[in-house]
């Protein structure tokens, strides 16, 4: 079962200065239809654009490799030709798995028809009506309703709460709880104050675990230290090489393999899936494995926003999909923030 606290994961925060790494929640998928594909096209390409888990990192490899995997001609192609080419590709192929017709179709008809579809079929699983709603509307009850469980976990009253207020709550008390753990007194403190707290001490916590001095280093310098171990030792349990590569890009790594490894486990076939297709596999199979997954420090991408600005902190949603814009800050500029985790991502857009 997933974390119900406030979570110290700056994997993000570093994935956030190198990466601008988008999320894989259905978020976005508020303003997709109002958005021009081109504007997306431009901020995901600005980003770390992803189909499916962020196959291109900054370099052409994946890109290629995922077109040859649709069988989608290379030749005189750029890379946000054959982004969009794949994203056409995909749409199709996730449209025949739903029984959707394609005919006939433009991509972005087809692309809110595929769209509906899972978020009708999410819906049902929590037991939400479907009945003449739409893809706004269901987005808006499976969010709520994923938020009265965390809310529970928590032992937060949820009656006469709307989402932003439950937001709120579920922050105050994911907060209070890690606070505890900490043995950090909760009295008098308002809210920044007291994530300031936590943060601080999380990371001082992690350090020494690690064996890692704090004696004359700033908190971010420290989180920086912290992080970079814990990416090194998760490369290394997992067999991957960090020869010539930034901490970012092992976490990247790390984090596909978590997936992939998990996807195994439950007896998912992992040949020729991208990871946003093996993510949802393994929601629909095992999801209290996917939010213990989700947890982890090496999943940053489908989790929550970094302080006062994510899920429960005021409550806005990514603005076109970007967790962090299209000019997130370098990574030297990204200040170390708590991860606050959200319940189970719903949906995606593609």
């Amino acid at each position: 079962m997933k974390k119900s606290v406030i979570g110290f994961t700056i994997a993000g925060a570093l994935l956030a200065g190198s990466y601008a790494t988008t999320s894989l929640a259905a978020d976005n998928d508020q303003t997709s239809s109002t958005e021009s594909a081109p504007k997306k096209w431009e901020m995901r390409m600005k980003g770390h654009a992803h189909f499916g888990g962020g196959f291109f990192k900054g370099n052409s490899e994946n890109l290629l490799e995922k077109a040859k995997e649709l069988g989608i001609s290379t030749s005189g192609k750029d890379a946000e030709t054959l982004m969009k080419e794949i994203r056409t590709e995909q749409i199709k192929k996730k449209a025949k798995e739903l029984g959707i017709k394609t005919s006939g179709k433009d991509i972005e008809t087809l692309a809110e028809e595929v769209r509906l579809a899972k978020l009708q079929k999410k819906a049902k699983n929590l037991g939400i009506s479907t009945s003449d709603k739409t893809a706004a509307e269901l987005h808006e009850a499976i969010h709520l309703a994923q938020l009265k469980k965390e809310a529970k976990d928590l032992g937060v009253s949820t009656d006469g709460k709307d989402a932003e207020s439950l937001r709120q709550d579920i922050r105050q008390a994911s907060l209070n709880k890690k606070a505890k753990e900490l043995g950090i007194s909760t009295d008098g403190k308002d809210l920044q104050t007291l994530q300031q707290e936590v943060m601080t001490a999380s990371i001082k916590k992690e350090a020494k675990e690690l064996g890692i001095s704090t004696d004359g280093k700033e908190i971010r310098e420290l989180a920086h230290e912290v992080m970079t171990a814990k990416v090194k030792a998760e490369a290394k349990k997992l067999n991957i090489t960090i020869d010539g590569k930034a901490i970012p890009e092992i976490a990247m790594e790390v984090h596909k393999k978590k997936v992939q490894n998990l996807a195994k486990e439950l007896g998912i076939s992992t040949k020729d899936k991208s990871m946003r297709e093996l993510i949802e596999a393994i929601q629909e199979k095992d999801a209290d494995k996917l939010e213990a997954l989700r947890g982890d420090d090496f999943f940053p991408i489908g989790k929550g926003g970094f302080g006062p600005g994510g899920h429960h902190g005021k409550g806005k949603h990514h603005e076109g999909g970007n967790r962090f814009g299209p000019d997130a800050p370098s990574g030297g500029e990204v200040q170390p923030q708590l991860n606050e985790e959200m319940p189970a991502e719903i949906g995606n857009d593609i």
